[in-house]
């Protein structure tokens, strides 16, 4: 029974499982840009989401707020100056965030990033008027993903994590590699967690 206890503890700090703890490989890094992530449920739940890890690595940066409360979702949006804050999505009138002009770069405050499957993504910014008030930006040459352990929904998808590092990195110019970093030590440790046949391959 004491075994069976010592394997759920969970770590005081980044609150994984003790075997899974991801403590040592902990960043030091930060931003001046805010994001707000709005998540689905199902998401949160999931043991490899990366938004876990973006929280940790930017506890002062990054709010979480669930798609499930509808209520909350439109509160903490109109809160935001939609003149300072861009949302991370591929719309049809999106600006590449590659092609922002120094004014525009510094103009924003924060970024609102979806983390869903796309077909969720999708329909909650189309039922969401609220979201639709903000400008859309995306990625023309997003870099390679390094999150090989969920399969990539489509070619070239990054992870959450990986997204808001990018956006960060071209809007803000601050190095976010250590946050890269963190991911892949993460994953590397939940990869050799994992039995061989629920592996993906890499």
């Amino acid at each position: 029974m004491a075994d069976e206890q010592d394997k759920r503890r969970l770590c005081q700090h980044c609150c994984f499982l003790i075997s899974m703890c991801v403590c040592p490989w902990r960043p030091t890094v930060s931003t001046r840009l805010h994001i707000l992530v709005l998540q689905d449920p199902k998401e949160a739940k999931h043991a490899k989401n990366t938004v876990t890890l973006l929280q940790l690595a930017l506890p002062l940066s990054v709010e979480c707020v669930s798609i499930a409360d509808q209520a909350n979702v439109g509160k903490v949006l109109q809160e935001k100056d939609p003149a300072k804050w861009r949302l991370l999505f591929p719309s049809d009138n999106a600006m590449p965030v590659e092609s922002l002009s120094l004014g525009e770069s510094t103009a924003i405050e924060g970024l609102i990033v979806l983390d869903a499957t796309w077909r969720k993504a999708k329909k909650l910014y189309f039922t969401e008027s609220l979201l639709q008030a903000f400008q859309s930006i995306s990625f023309e040459q997003p870099p390679a993903s390094q999150y090989a352990i969920r399969k990539a929904p489509k070619e070239g998808a990054l992870s959450t994590l990986e997204a808001c590092a990018y956006a960060i990195e071209t809007i803000a110019k601050e190095d976010m590699q250590p946050l890269r970093n963190f991911m892949v030590a993460a994953q590397n440790l939940q990869w050799r967690q994992q039995p061989e046949d629920h592996r993906q391959s890499r």
